[in-house]
């Protein structure tokens, strides 16, 4: 039987774990970049020509076509939502039923990558080289400032401070955004590209392509080099976010997501898809997040076409249980067992400390039941691994899962 690989463009948890299972998905070719929510269950995702909307917490999403690629939502309440992206700068005031353009440019125009809005009347916007303000409900833009790099995610905790991701450096205002200056983040690459900031108060993240992740408790006035997250060999990370100073999720190639809960200095592997990136995650709480970015679907012919799915990550489903190994620690052999309830495509696989992948255990369709899987370490060395299980149901849903095994020999 050959593979079949669904791959995310939106995924959301509850509550954090890997159990992963498709809520939606686009029948076009388009891509998501970015997903908010204002409570539990009323949220918005945007990306290639189209506004997506959830009011049940993502189980039915409703779209609206758009003639733009949408970067970036951000609602203010349940009515007034703001948007940006190619050469465009959306508004509406009731709730997505009717949008107005408040800025459009010509192609190759500027770019609008990121914005935050402290209420209906007053936000920010960056893009490629230019930083702006309105407090007016975009009805007018004031303190535009060219910045010569390309700015990816901005964020405001008073009148006049706030903070920017960018690619080369971050950057900051003490006066609501007339100047920006830079602050030069420690690393040892000459361009740290950043592209996604959070904020607990005055102690912030933000994490680099190169895969750092750098923290300051003075809200952006110095960082420190604090981690660099395992997602393996030449794979990128994109998005972070934490939603209390200790629990954060960092998201990028490979369909991976990392978490953290000592604030951001060890980081273990939380969701493993395999394919497709993470660009931007948000979370209601500690254990409710969503995420978005592009991804692949690999038909069973051998083809491929892009596109865009919505997945849930919800504790809550029992239809699929993957078991801790036993023994653990072991030294030649251990069984890993698992119990399925409907015929479904499974996939077990094997990983190192890296997240390279080692081994593939077990790869084909099965009737339900339970089931034990039997494993020879053979020649692997002694340490920490990681084996997941992807499982396909009929309904399309899907379910992943990753646990921890301990080789010593």
């Amino acid at each position: 039987m050959k593979n079949l690989f669904i791959i995310f463009l939106l995924l959301f948890s509850q509550p954090a774990g890997s159990q992963w299972y498709l809520q939606y998905q686009s029948p076009t070719f388009a891509g998501f970049y970015d997903v908010r929510f204002i409570d539990r269950y009323t949220g918005w995702s945007c990306g290639d020509g189209m506004i997506l909307k959830t009011t049940n917490g993502g189980k039915q999403w409703n779209v609206t076509e758009m003639p733009y690629t949408i970067m970036q939502i951000h609602p203010v309440n349940d009515s007034v939502i703001y948007a940006c992206g190619f050469y465009v700068i959306l508004k509406t005031t009731n709730a997505g039923a009717n949008w107005i353009t408040l800025w459009e440019g010509p192609f190759q125009s500027s770019i609008f990558y990121g914005l935050w809005f402290k209420d209906e009347s007053t936000g920010w916007f960056c893009g490629d080289r230019v930083a702006m303000r309105t407090t007016d409900g975009g009805n007018t833009f004031i303190d535009s400032m060219f910045i010569n790099a390309e700015l990816h995610d901005i964020h405001f905790k008073s009148d006049s401070f706030g903070c920017i991701a960018a690619y080369v450096k971050m950057y900051r205002t003490t006066n609501s955004g007339t100047n920006w200056y830079p602050v030069t983040l420690p690393s040892s690459l000459a361009t740290p590209f950043t592209e996604r900031v959070t904020f607990q108060g005055d102690t912030g993240w933000t994490i680099s392509r190169g895969k750092t992740v750098f923290k300051t408790t003075n809200y952006g006035v110095s960082w420190d080099s604090i981690a660099n997250v395992p997602f393996g060999a030449g794979l990128r990370a994109y998005s972070i976010e934490f939603p209390n100073s200790q629990v954060g999720y960092c998201g990028g190639d490979d369909g991976k997501v990392f978490k953290s809960t000592d604030g951001g200095y060890n980081w273990n592997l939380n969701c493993n898809i395999g394919l497709g990136a993470f660009q931007s995650i948000f979370s209601y709480n500690d254990s409710i997040l969503w995420g978005a970015g592009p991804g692949i679907r690999a038909t069973t012919t051998g083809g491929g076409i892009p596109t865009s799915v919505i997945m849930q990550n919800e504790n809550q489903i029992k239809d699929f249980v993957l078991y801790q190994n036993y023994p653990n620690p072991f030294n030649s052999s251990t069984i890993i067992k698992f119990k399925i309830s409907k015929p479904s495509f499974v996939r077990m696989t094997l990983f190192n400390s890296s997240g390279k992948e080692v081994t593939v255990i077990l790869n084909q369709y099965i009737l339900p039941g339970e089931y034990e899987e039997v494993f020879n370490a053979g020649k692997l060395q002694s340490g920490v691994y990681f084996y997941k299980m992807d499982l396909f149901d009929p309904d399309n849903k899907y379910f992943s899962e990753t646990k921890k095994l301990l080789i010593i020999k």
